[in-house]
């Protein structure tokens, strides 16, 4: 019986030694906002598909999205990256803040985002 008291004791002190422990990780809270004109999101300008207009985002994080026709984004206040396929081909960008990029016209698929 003492063992086995032991035991349950030792497997009580490993779990709450890694709960309370192990640094948390960081939350991955992206979502999709309401533009209303603010210029500090990540902001992503397309002109595909039925509705076409701006797209934007919020905090850190990553996001799987499909957004066709995009033309041009504005990282706003954050460091950003957007995950895009163009002509059958998978390209990556990172902006710094207050950073935008076009793509010289064409009109590409952005497939994920990422706010550091």
């Amino acid at each position: 019986m003492r063992t086995s008291v032991k035991k349950i004791a030792v497997g009580v002190l490993a779990v709450a030694a890694l709960t309370f422990g192990l640094p948390p990780n960081p939350a991955m809270a992206i979502n999709q906002v309401a533009c209303d004109g603010r210029t500090d999101f990540l902001k992503l300008y397309s002109g595909g598909g039925t509705w076409g207009g701006a797209y934007c985002f919020a905090n850190a994080g990553v996001i799987a999205v499909n957004i066709d026709g995009v033309y041009e984004f504005h990282s706003g206040n954050n460091k950003a990256t957007v995950n895009y396929e163009r002509d059958g081909r998978y390209h990556t960008i990172t902006l710094e803040k207050w950073s935008g990029a076009s793509f010289g016209g064409a009109r590409v698929r952005a497939y994920e985002l990422r706010i550091w």
